[in-house]
């Protein structure tokens, strides 16, 4: 008998959360340790969650793989407390929605190592945590909360400069929202590409994630819809498509309202100047747009809400852009991607840890996720 083949006693319990915290079906999971392993069927997986039969160590090895969970974690006594993962709150018709895939399971996964990691750096330097005073409910209305928002987070007076580009202002939305105690990620969605963020809920440290290859101007909206979600506290994965599901028709309408206030757009010179127009050209509102730093699409919805256009109109124009929707994708490069991914406040929680002495080198190349000789260059970068 190999030394490799013996069977291996895990909680079965430990099994299922293991299999549903990356989103897979016993058949799924099958398959995939019987590329490996011949003779492993869905009973056989059926019956080890159900305690009926032992695994082998081979076997438990390959589920680790499958799971992308460490060889420790098979030897729990039980599955660990974890908050329940965010609301699939996608708009999509039943018969186009596909099921979380497993990548983005683990994209979901990646984005709660990172907020674990900063809530241990913030007892680390015993750094107080910011709360927000305000919370939301569904019977608010968006564009008043919009406004105490603003007021609370002392936006007020953002700059629309045109000399200002909208990954300028993105870096500047990103920036304010740290300093009011909220993580802003942004990580990769390569699977179920409608998903544009997601938000993680936590009474100290909430997260809002965007996704990495969107542009900026719609990184901006995804962040206030998310940021929506945080007051509400509801945590949701998201396409912010257009929809009737209350909580999303919510956060569409505050994300507008925050950054397109009512009176702004309705005292805007293009708009006093059109003001009998209704089929509002792609000229007109790109130019609208930029100075609010959103996307056309944002600026119709406005107009909409505020009775400017028509419905059948704003929808015609949703189908058109949403038909020209692509990603943008550029040139890998690790040292963007480290700071995209984690953000600036938690990179510089990590480098004060370290300038304290609070961890050693090998902790802060594991808080970036990169090796030792790259981390003068993101500390330079940032």
């Amino acid at each position: 008998m190999s030394s490799k083949s013996f069977n291996v006693s895990v909680e079965p319990t430990v099994l299922i959360w293991a299999r549903e915290s990356i989103g897979m079906g016993i058949d799924e999971v099958a398959n995939k340790v019987a590329k490996k392993i011949k003779d492993t069927t869905a009973k056989t997986v059926e019956n080890w969650e159900k305690g009926k039969e032992k695994p082998t160590l081979p076997q438990i090895e390959r589920l680790s793989f499958i799971y992308k969970r460490p060889l420790s974690a098979f030897l729990l006594s039980a599955p660990p407390a974890e908050p329940p993962f965010p609301t699939d709150f996608r708009t999509l018709p039943t018969d186009e929605k596909k099921p979380i895939h497993p990548k983005t399971y683990l994209a979901i996964r990646k984005a709660r190592r990172f907020q674990y990691s900063a809530i241990e750096l913030i007892k680390e330097l015993s750094e107080p945590t910011k709360k927000l005073s305000i919370k939301a409910s569904l019977s608010d209305d968006p564009e008043i909360l919009a406004e105490k928002m603003r007021i609370q987070l002392g936006v007020q007076d953002f700059s629309r400069s045109s000399l200002i580009n909208t990954e300028t202002s993105l870096e500047e939305w990103m920036k304010t929202l740290e300093k009011n105690g909220i993580l802003v990620f942004q990580i990769s969605i390569t699977m179920n590409k409608e998903i544009r963020g997601f938000s993680l809920i936590d009474e100290d440290v909430p997260a809002i994630v965007l996704k990495r290859a969107d542009e900026s101007s719609a990184k901006i909206f995804t962040i206030f819809h998310e940021f929506a979600h945080l007051l509400l506290k509801e945590g949701g994965i998201c396409d912010l498509g257009e929809t009737d599901i209350p909580m999303e028709k919510f956060c569409n309408h505050f994300a507008g309202a925050f950054l397109v206030p009512k009176n702004e757009l309705l005292n805007h010179s293009v708009i006093k100047a059109n003001s009998g127009l209704r089929d509002w050209t792609d000229a007109v509102l790109k130019r609208i747009a930029q100075d609010f730093k959103v996307s056309p699409e944002v600026i119709l919805r406005r107009l909409l809400i505020l009775g400017l256009t028509t419905r059948s109109y704003y929808r015609r124009k949703h189908e058109e852009w949403k038909s020209k929707y692509k990603e943008g994708f550029g040139k890998k490069n690790e040292i963007k991607i480290c700071i995209q991914e984690r953000g600036k406040k938690y990179l510089s929680m990590v480098f004060n840890a370290y300038s304290r002495e609070k961890i050693r080198d090998m902790d802060v190349s594991d808080y970036l996720g990169v090796t030792l000789d790259k981390i003068h260059k993101v500390k330079e970068a940032i």
